[in-house]
């Protein structure tokens, strides 16, 4: 399992990660999801995301959705985000 929180996500201002933003991206990764991958399963990660409250718990498969979304529709400041939380927060089995 890994462990995200899009409650308060920090993406780097710019291409040197010198300095960062914390916003609330729950919303908008969800709409990410909803409108552009079909499937259940794409519905159930969008409401998880968007229902979630700090820290939560997201399956290997669900990260590999996550990272496949946000590297065909998400910015490069996105991306660099979500890359960062997920290498750099502790794994769980």
């Amino acid at each position: 399992m890994t462990k995200l929180n899009f409650q308060q996500f920090s993406i780097p201002l710019g291409i040197g990660r010198t300095d960062y933003k914390i916003g609330d991206a729950r919303e908008s990764v969800a709409n990410m999801l909803y409108l552009n991958v079909n499937g259940i399963r794409a519905h159930a990660l969008a409401l998880k995301i968007y229902r979630s409250e700090g820290w939560g718990e997201y399956t290997e498969e669900e990260t590999r959705t996550l990272r496949e979304v946000a590297y065909t529709y998400g910015t490069p400041a996105f991306i660099d985000g979500l890359n960062e939380q997920i290498n750099n927060q502790t794994k769980t089995d």
